[in-house]
């Protein structure tokens, strides 16, 4: 890629986004064309303008599936809070081409832009090992193949007895997503409620909370 590299700054914290903003603007051959402060108005600047990157705060990441179809040339770069393994699967499985953490040096950030326009795949400082790791370990074959990758991670947290809330918060999903990923569970499924389910996953060994009968 030649030339000035330009980007979308998508965060749910507008000040952050337009500190971001400064930061880039201040790094030769970038150049931020907007930033938005929710999922539909980042998805709208991004249909609109058609950036190289977009820098995506990870409790958005439930809009990228409508941008990779829509906008399938754009790349992303997934911000978050935390460097647990969990947070950058969650930006991965999203679709996203590297994930940094909130506090990462703005030349770090503005170098990892430069990496994902060129088609890199990058990931913060400690987080390379936990990649390299879950790309060289086998996982088994899943016992229920009928459910997405999505539905799967649902699905073993209503083995654990999570509320859709619970689940929300984990998965960085709105509500509505995941009643509608519940929801297809059971349909896949064919359970009758949230509980069968969550019995059907317990019996296929899914889950990790252990279960304590309450006293009588």
């Amino acid at each position: 890629m030649s030339g000035t590299i330009t980007a979308v700054v998508a965060d749910q914290h507008p000040l952050y986004a337009e500190g971001m903003r400064f930061a880039l603007e201040r790094e030769t051959g970038i150049t931020v064309l907007g930033t938005a402060s929710d999922a539909l108005d980042a998805l709208r600047l991004a249909v609109r303008l058609h950036p190289d990157v977009v820098l995506i705060d990870l409790g958005m990441l439930d809009a990228l599936e409508y941008l990779r179809r829509r906008c399938p040339a754009v790349r992303v770069l997934a911000l978050g809070q935390s460097d647990g393994e969990a947070d950058l699967v969650t930006a991965l499985r999203a679709g996203a081409q590297g994930y940094l953490l909130k506090g990462t040096h703005p030349g770090e950030i503005a170098a990892a832009v430069r990496s994902v326009a060129l088609g890199h795949m990058v990931f913060g400082r400690g987080l390379a090992a936990s990649v390299l790791t879950r790309m060289t370990t086998r996982t088994p074959d899943s016992p229920f193949p009928g459910l997405t990758q999505r539905e799967h991670e649902v699905l073993e947290r209503l083995a654990d007895g999570r509320s859709n809330a619970e689940i929300a918060r984990e998965l960085h999903l709105a509500p509505k997503t995941v009643r509608n990923h519940v929801s297809n569970v059971l349909t896949k499924l064919e359970a009758a409620s949230r509980v069968d389910a969550a019995l059907l996953a317990r019996d296929a060994g899914l889950g990790s909370r252990r279960l304590v009968a309450a006293g009588v």
